[in-house]
């Protein structure tokens, strides 16, 4: 093999390699633009039920029935 040809292989290889790269950090950014998405989703989700519980508690009170709940608050987190 001439000194040419390895270049010329080397080049090449070089190349392949930065598309790869190039396709990887495209598809992470799909993945993370879709995981934010979802995320936002669940958060309106989480607030929809937060508001709708507490205007039934509201409701409840109102009519001089205090809601009991089975709800268990998450154990705060450690650092």
């Amino acid at each position: 093999m001439s000194f040419g040809g390895f270049l010329k292989l080397r080049q090449e290889r070089k190349d392949a390699f930065d598309t790869a790269r190039r396709q990887h950090i495209a598809d992470l950014a799909q993945w993370r633009t879709e995981l934010q998405e979802t995320v936002r989703d669940l958060q309106a989700l989480v607030e929809y039920y937060r508001h709708m519980s507490a205007d039934y508690a509201w409701q409840l009170r109102q009519a001089g029935i205090e809601p009991v709940t089975t709800a268990v608050e998450p154990p705060p987190r450690s650092e």
